[in-house]
């Protein structure tokens, strides 16, 4: 990160305090790849039974909490440390005291700052300890992999913790399951999963009279292709790596040609419009609010995507 970017430094002149938490989600094929830094949980949605509607929460990830065991080890081994700051654990922040100018010397006073409640990120410069070499709030995800069965796996939820804060993992899966039902059964519900659970996380943020964190969902359901019947447009969307997606009705000649050597992957789409915002609360705004239909030869995915920021 040193080397890729002159980050900017604080008005103090202090490294960087910019950071992100990430999770990222690939499937490919029957297989799910996950990675994660930080706290932006990752829930599958699991039907054992066929017979039976219930669709469990599996959380997929865990959240890189300073005072997991594992974590803790690992930060109080490059030199840092953990403290406990009005019932949160977080990450010490080991500066020169602000008043101090000159190169750092063995005799200069360091205040030890707790200051961030995730073990694991992006970014947070700040965390660099050069004697090491290493950051103490690190870069290195977690990963896994699963195999994705469409008769048992139905949905898969990345949300932000503004999301997982308010809505517990089991309730956003019945909320989403629910909110399917009333869709697709009975005609309703015409705003998508993902703006769903965004817009209750925050109605619930208000009815605690606090201040929304930063609260964004990604919501993908998983059927077979038989439960979902027919696309309702005719536009196939052509899935580039390098490019991005392009568009092509039934009677084009060519599709958009391409600068990458992997093949696009063609696939029956339909893109939701944006949708109108959420009304605005306080200072939150939605960054986004969209939604795309995947048909492949095996599954129907429909993937929302909703997110608030402060």
């Amino acid at each position: 990160m040193w080397k890729k970017l002159q980050w900017p430094k604080t008005m103090t002149g202090l490294p960087s305090t910019s950071g992100t938490t990430a999770s990222v989600v690939i499937i490919r094929g029957s297989k799910m790849y996950v990675a994660h830094v930080g706290d932006s949980g990752v829930v599958l949605g699991v039907q054992d039974d066929p017979k039976d509607d219930f669709v469990r929460a599996v959380e997929v990830t865990q959240d890189h909490k300073p005072e997991l065991p594992k974590e803790r080890e690992r930060i109080e081994g490059l030199g840092g440390s953990v403290i406990n700051k009005s019932g949160v654990n977080r990450v010490v922040w080991k500066r020169p005291r602000l008043t101090h100018n000159g190169p750092v010397r063995r005799s200069t006073v360091i205040d030890q700052i707790p200051f961030l409640a995730v073990a694991r990120a992006l970014g947070d410069l700040w965390s660099y300890d050069f004697y090491s070499g290493e950051f103490v709030v690190s870069p290195e995800p977690d990963t896994s992999v699963h195999t994705i069965d469409p008769q048992k796996h139905k949905y898969i939820i990345l949300g932000s913790d503004g999301l997982w804060n308010m809505i517990p993992p089991q309730d956003a899966i019945s909320m989403c399951q629910d909110h399917e039902e009333k869709k697709y059964f009975m005609g309703e519900a015409r705003q998508s999963c993902a703006r769903m659970l965004v817009g209750r996380a925050l109605g619930r943020w208000r009815q605690r009279m606090l201040r929304a964190d930063n609260t964004s969902a990604i919501v993908i359901c998983i059927a077979p292709l038989r439960e979902r019947g027919r696309w309702d447009s005719d536009e196939e969307l052509v899935l580039n790596l390098a490019e991005g997606p392009s568009y092509s009705s039934p009677d084009a000649s060519s599709l958009t040609p391409s600068r990458c050597c992997t093949p696009p992957l063609k696939v029956r789409a339909l893109c939701v419009p944006l949708l109108p915002p959420l009304a605005p609360w306080g200072n939150q705004n939605i960054a986004g609010d969209w939604g795309v239909l995947l048909e492949t030869p095996d599954l129907s995915i429909h993937i929302s995507v909703s997110c608030c920021y402060s």
